[in-house]
């Protein structure tokens, strides 16, 4: 029994060694992370300047908000967090790719009566 135990780790452990495993394509992470950053930034700043927005709004008789120019830096404030919202999405979700770089080959045969080209992509 002890032997059949010994033959089946001696098994394990060969094969561990006999297989190779071609490394994981590498994830570009400064696009996810300044697309996170961008992201959740661009929430803060809009967030930032909804709350301003609804913190300065005319009471009273002004009911179209003309006479009070208080509305113009939370507009520009929810403006750009929408921008850098909107910016950070896709460089979020195409940082999150596998990139393999290694796709494209090129190759030129030449024989005595002849040649060629072989692009493999």
């Amino acid at each position: 029994m002890r032997l059949a135990a010994f033959g089946v780790i001696l098994l394990l452990v060969g094969n561990a060694h006999a297989e190779s495993t071609a490394p994981a394509p590498a994830v570009d992470t400064t696009r996810r992370d300044v697309g996170t950053g961008l992201s959740v930034g661009g929430l803060v700043v809009g967030s930032v300047g909804a709350g301003m927005f609804f913190l300065t709004r005319p009471r009273g008789d002004d009911s179209c908000g003309c006479a009070s120019r208080a509305w113009v830096f939370p507009t520009v404030l929810m403006s750009v967090g929408g921008a850098m919202a909107l910016t950070g999405v896709p460089l979020w979700i195409t940082g999150q790719m596998k990139l393999d770089r290694a796709t494209t080959q090129a190759e030129l045969h030449l024989g005595p009566l002849g040649g060629s080209v072989r692009l493999l992509f």
